[in-house]
């Protein structure tokens, strides 16, 4: 923030002599109002067209003369009317003489979009009228302040709206309104962004495809500095040199010096709305998600999203007509940034901004097609005034929380479209900047509680740590040293957060602004606080990803291997020795080509040696499957080990895709024994050792309350940021996906061919799979081995109740085929066969799996009737039989589960068998589910319904013949997300 210098200027604002800066801050403040920030700007929609040139403010004017319903300038039947004149002002001011066009911006700033190569860029009526009501602009000073229902859709639509609607739902395209050169065009466009295809490359395709059309999209821009401390908007848009580095805005030239590139967000949730399938999937928070007061499922569940329900929209400290989320297409957003690295030697950092739209299901919601980005933040610094980068996205939500005039594809009607933004998360500094928090370096970092935090004694570094035991610890000067319950921590409020806030703004001198900032923490007011959808600092949950796999995880291990900033063990003994930490490196390496990509998309790296591939996702995967395994018998006293087991139980308790408030509070008390016990091990009441107890530690004491009030953690995780390396690429996937919405063009400009779903062979009483190729036809049964062949008939014999002499019979006059894969539908796995494993050295293993048979609890006595009992096994996949049977009937049909056929099998009868090599579970963990294997057992022949899913396992240690089992599908399972190659329904895509 300005004010490095001591005089004192006269305030713009207030007229008074006062410091710099509190001139800033007053000015900054004035330019929070609403009416500044959610002004008229003017839609900025880019679409392909053939259309003509046509220009569409924000908002249209106000007629001078109200004509009839009858009479409405311009107006005809839909047949009538052209998508090229439908939006015609100057015509339509020419019929009817009723409308002031003194008003009507007709020259203001158009939506370029791109036409035919090297032709002038053309224009497109924009389809989704952004209209914004705010009367409030116009009363006099004096007036009721209390809204009058300008936000309802009847108060605010016109005549002149009632015209524009009209005009809209006449030029309503599709993907059938477009000509072959428009999709040509887009499907190059697609061709560019799906490959990352430079600039350079993109430019030379005209020439070597001269027939194909193409043309440029162009960006839109604000200034920022040079070293991204800010963006030249608000209280910094008439700077000409930064505030905080001085560095000057312009080059030599006169031209900007960087630029931050911003995706309105407007006109793409518009999108989502005119599309009818996407509208109606955008009613899952109204219409599917259900409310249980007895379980956490999702942020609708969370108490700040249900404190809003019923409660009236407030901006600016005025109360308006509507209430939050009283439409059940009201859409509810997350806000998260992170900033990161995008090159190897890690000095330059950039943050990307992007939105969650939680009105989608969690299956697709995080998926990146529906991930809007709003930009990124270019670097190489981490911005100072993060606000300000925030500017123009918070101008958008205010307007959305007033409301939007929109079209919804579904309904076929008009409404007045509202956003909320209802969490913001990321890495611990990425909020601290976005909530004004000094973080650790402030006497109170917590954001969630006012703990105070300590420094290392006779230390220069300015880091605070927040230990619960503080017995050992040097008095403070006011003789005082707080100790603190960790079930009853002094929790902030929103009340008192902001008061803090405007207390530093307001301090007389920098001086004195600083010492409050360090005392509470607090360094200002944020711009999220005009967001009256937002709660400081619920809204605000740590984000899991970072604090687990990127803090605690990794500190722990750093721990365990000597290296955790310069700390000996102390009075303990957690280090393992450095041959052992090699030896579990080895294996952690090892066991990537027996785990599924499905599992991890990355190969577990060699934990001893490899310094640079870890990734959130392979940390996790890593930590709460493969840790447990590894670490078994590796520490000197086990007290460490099973320290680390009580996390991994509370993490996977995290990870449910849905919590009940038993679980909630077993989580809480949980970690609260969790993080006392971890500072008896590692910080030991040791002054010098409080580096130990960094806020990452103390932030698990917040979990449980975080999931009660922002939900489930899977809900605020960030857990794979999508192709977050470019501006480029962020806006043009941006604006392809909305031209997929608008045109309804997902699968054309997929660039795929159609899901293989569709190529996959479906069986008659096989609804949950798909079999795939590669396959062989009419095989002759005589060519199975005897064992293989004896197992199927002891099956059919079981199955069909029937004697092995008329089974043998009849599969004389049989079909057989053989697959090698098979696809679970709905967001199943892709399994194959061990034969098509082994065809690659670097291969990964997807053909163990888990399966189920009906065991008869008699079967050791001949005389007692059959009571048959379902147990889960694990084994290889051998092959995949295809068996259809003659007309003759095999006997009366045996339903050993409920997921086989019905008694009335049709004729020809179909059968799919799958061939498994048994591997019998020998042993357990004493703790969690994993189960260990050490050799093959028999060969299994089970109908394909009784297959579960895939399995990963790897070896205990190095040649070692003991194996792990992990089933994810057990109480080992967590929330997973569906990626978008393998939609419910569709045929996932393989990798090796």
């Amino acid at each position: 923030m300005p004010g490095h210098t001591t005089g004192k200027v006269v305030c713009s604002c207030c007229q008074k002599l006062v410091t710099s800066r509190t001139e800033y801050n007053h000015r900054k403040r004035k330019l929070l109002n609403t009416d500044s920030l959610a002004g008229d700007e003017q839609e900025d929609l880019r679409v392909p067209t053939n259309g003509q040139r046509v220009k569409v403010p924000w908002r249209l004017p106000e007629l001078r003369v109200v004509p009839t319903n009858h009479n409405i300038p311009g107006s005809r039947p839909p047949s009538h009317r052209t998508a090229s004149d439908s939006c015609n002002p100057e015509r339509d001011l020419q019929e009817g003489s009723a409308i002031d066009v003194d008003h009507m911006d007709v020259d203001a700033p158009g939506v370029e979009v791109p036409g035919a190569a090297h032709t002038e860029p053309t224009y497109i009526p924009v389809r989704y009228h952004a209209t914004v009501e705010d009367e409030e602009e116009e009363e006099e000073e004096g007036e009721d302040d209390e809204d009058v229902g300008v936000e309802d859709a009847e108060a605010a639509a016109s005549v002149w709206e009632e015209l524009a609607e009209s005009l809209i739902r006449e030029t309503q395209l599709s993907k059938d309104d477009l000509s072959e050169e428009d999709k040509a065009y887009l499907r190059v466009f697609a061709l560019r962004v799906n490959n990352h295809m430079s600039g350079n490359l993109f430019g030379q395709l005209p020439f070597v495809f001269p027939e194909a059309a193409l043309a440029s999209w162009k960006t839109i821009v604000y200034d920022c500095c040079i070293n991204s401390c800010c963006c030249y908007v608000g209280p910094h848009v008439e700077a000409q040199q930064c505030l905080y580095c001085k560095e000057p805005r312009y080059n030599t030239s006169g031209q900007p010096r960087q630029r931050f590139v911003y995706i309105p967000i407007i006109p793409r949730l518009q999108a989502f709305f005119s599309n009818q399938r996407m509208s109606q999937t955008m009613q899952y928070r109204a219409t599917e998600h259900v409310h249980d007061p007895d379980k956490v499922q999702d942020v609708f569940d969370s108490e700040v999203y249900r404190s809003l329900l019923g409660k009236k929209v407030t901006i600016n400290g005025k109360t308006l007509s509507h209430s939050f989320f009283n439409d059940k297409r009201d859409v509810a957003l997350g806000l998260s940034t992170d900033g990161f690295a995008p090159f190897r030697r890690r000095k330059k950092t950039t943050w990307p901004l992007i939105l969650f739209n939680y009105n989608l299901p969690p299956d697709i919601r995080f998926h990146i097609q529906h991930i809007l980005s709003l930009g990124i933040i270019p670097g190489p610094k981490k911005p100072v005034d993060f606000d300000s980068f925030l500017w123009p996205a918070v101008q958008e939500l205010l307007r959305l929380e007033r409301g939007v005039h929109t079209y919804d594809r579904c309904s076929d009607e008009f409404w007045m479209l509202r956003a909320y933004l209802i969490l913001v998360f990321g890495d611990i500094p990425a909020v601290s900047l976005m909530m004004r928090m000094k973080g650790h370096n402030g006497l109170c970092p917590c954001r969630t509680c006012n703990i105070l935090g300590v420094r290392v004694p006779n230390s220069r570094k300015t880091t605070h740590y927040v230990p619960l035991s503080r017995d050992q610890l040097p008095r403070p000067p006011d003789g005082t040293n707080p100790t603190y319950d960790p079930s009853d921590l002094p929790i902030r409020t929103q009340a008192e957060l902001l008061a803090q806030a405007r207390e530093v703004e307001d301090a007389p001198s920098a001086a004195a602004a600083e010492r409050l900032a360090k005392a509470y923490g607090v360094k200002g007011v944020p711009l999220l606080s005009v967001l009256s959808s937002l709660n400081f600092p619920y809204s605000f949950p740590y984000d899991f990803m970072h604090l687990l796999w990127e803090n605690v995880v990794k500190n722990l291990m750093l721990f365990w291997t000597g290296d955790y900033k310069k700390l000996d063990e102390g009075s303990e003994e957690y280090e393992i020795d450095s041959k052992v930490w090699e030896a579990i490196g080895k294996a952690s390496e090892a066991a990537g080509s027996t785990i599924p990509y499905a599992f991890t998309s990355a190969r577990p790296p060699n934990v001893a040696t490899d310094k640079t591939s870890w990734t959130a996702d392979s940390r996790s995967f890593w930590a709460l499957y493969m840790e447990p395994v590894l670490l078994q018998g590796r520490f000197k006293r086990p007290k460490y080990y099973h320290h680390f087991i009580k996390l991994v139980k509370l993490l996977n308790l995290c990870l449910q895709f849905e919590i009940t408030k038993a679980e909630v509070e077993e989580i809480r008390v949980g970690f609260i024994e969790w993080v006392k016990e971890y500072e008896r091990f590692y910080y030991q009441d040791d002054p010098q050792r409080l580096s130990a107890c960094p806020l990452t530690i103390h932030a698990l004491l917040h979990v449980a309350d975080s999931i009660v009030k922002a939900g489930p953690v899977w809900a605020s995780w960030a857990r794979r940021f999508p192709y977050a390396s470019m501006n480029r690429y962020i806006l043009n996937h941006a604006r392809l996906q909305q031209v997929k919405l608008m045109y309804d063009m997902q699968q054309i400009l997929s660039l795929k061919a159609p899901p293989r779903s569709s190529v996959g062979t479906n069986v008659p009483g096989y609804t949950t799979l798909a079999l795939l190729p590669p396959h062989r036809e009419s095989i002759p049964f005589d060519s199975i081995d005897k064992g293989t062949f004896d197992k199927i008939v002891g099956t059919l014999c079981t199955r069909f109740e029937s004697s092995p002499a008329h089974v043998k019979v009849v599969l004389n006059s049989a079909t057989f085929q053989e697959w090698s894969k098979v696809q679970i539908l709905g967001g199943g796995d892709l399994i194959r066969t061990a034969a098509v494993d082994r065809r690659s050295e670097d291969s990964r293993e997807a053909s163990f799996v888990r399966y189920e048979l009906l065991i008869d609890r008699n079967a050791r006595f001949p005389n007692r009737p059959v009571i048959l009992q379902k147990e889960t096994f694990f084994g290889h996949l051998q092959k995949i039989y295809h068996l259809t049977l003659p007309k003759e009937p095999l006997g009366r049909v045996r339903r050993p589960s409920a997921q086989l056929p019905p008694p009335s099998v049709p004729t020809p009868i179909t059968v799919l068998l799958a061939v498994i090599r048994a591997y019998p579970t020998t042993e357990r963990h004493s703790t969690l589910d994993i189960h260990y294997h050490t050799s093959s057992g028999n060969l299994d022949v089970i109908d394909m319904t009784t297959l579960g899913c895939l399995v990963a396992r790897f070896r205990v240690a190095e040649n070692s013949t003991k194996w792990a089992v992990i089933d994810r599908s057990g109480s080992l399972a967590r929330a997973l997300y569906v990626e978008p190659d393998a939609a419910p329904g569709e045929i996932a895509e393989e990798e090796d």
